[in-house]
């Protein structure tokens, strides 16, 4: 007969297991946050600039862009150097992250031979990397957004709204590039090629204005075309098609289902990585 307020031995193991799962989860949210670090500190390092690099790329790429394309060019837009700038920091977020990600294996091709881990945790950790160079361009952003003489709105706001989106979007891709190169390596080279021809298909240096309007619904196809675009309405105006409910609703949809579609993927490829590299 059992002893009353005796814990059975199922909820023992229950409670144990609980526990288990939870400190590897810790470990794992640890470890992604360590090589996050890790890879940031030496992407720079040995570098005279050094960290300075994550800041002055972006920079001196829209120094030349502006210059070209508001000195002789002379495109009419408000604020074209916000305008600019912006675009250009968030599509170097996605250029950096999903080019990088198909060379992560790689990079840690010997241990992942010898210690076992989520190989997801490498993309995540990655991304973050990129992350933290995202916010310290989001920073120079706002120091130029203060001194040209810019005012806050609300919708300011939904700045972190697009951002997360966007981070969604782009770890779903790289998870999907990530999962195929090992197998496919002529993907880098295709895909270099579509991050060019998507710079210049997206409007980044050229209002939307300037094209004719039967082509708008061609280009937001592209979430990140509607990611930039909500970006620049909540923080600099000039108009609020993009800030609406249905504009998020459609990126965080297709965000969603590309990561599910890139994890899934990825967890179904991963376990041949260790031999395909």
């Amino acid at each position: 007969m059992l002893i009353k307020g005796m814990i059975k031995p199922e909820s023992l193991y229950t409670e144990t297991h609980k526990k288990k799962n939870l400190l590897g989860r810790k470990n794992y949210l640890f470890l992604t946050l360590v090589i996050a670090v890790t890879d940031f500190k030496i992407k720079y390092d040995n570098s005279v600039l050094g960290y300075l690099w994550s800041l002055l790329k972006p920079l001196l790429m829209f120094g030349t862009l502006y210059l070209v394309f508001s000195v002789f060019v002379r495109w009419q837009v408000e604020n074209y150097r916000l305008y600019l700038l912006l675009g250009i920091i968030l599509w170097n977020f996605l250029s950096e992250v999903t080019l990088n990600s198909m060379v992560l294996l790689e990079g840690k091709a010997s241990i992942l031979k010898k210690i076992y881990f989520p190989r997801w945790i490498i993309v995540i950790a990655s991304s973050l990397t990129s992350l933290l160079t995202l916010l310290l361009n989001m920073v120079v952003f706002f120091i130029f957004f203060i001194f040209s003489g810019a005012h806050f709105q609300t919708s300011a706001l939904l700045l972190v709204v697009y951002l997360v989106e966007l981070y969604i979007l782009v770890v779903g891709l790289a998870l999907l590039l990530c999962s195929l190169f090992p197998k496919f390596r002529d993907i880098h080279h295709i895909w270099e090629v579509f991050v060019q021809l998507g710079f210049w298909a997206t409007p980044i240096i050229y209002p939307i204005s300037i094209v004719p309007e039967k082509y708008h619904t061609l280009i937001f196809l592209n979430p990140v075309a509607r990611i930039i675009q909500g970006c620049r309405q909540a923080l600099i105006g000039s108009g609020s098609e993009f800030l609406s409910f249905t504009n998020h609703i459609i990126i965080i949809s297709v965000a969603v289902c590309l990561f599910v579609l890139g994890l899934g993927m990825f967890n179904k490829l991963s376990r041949s990585f260790a031999e395909d590299l």
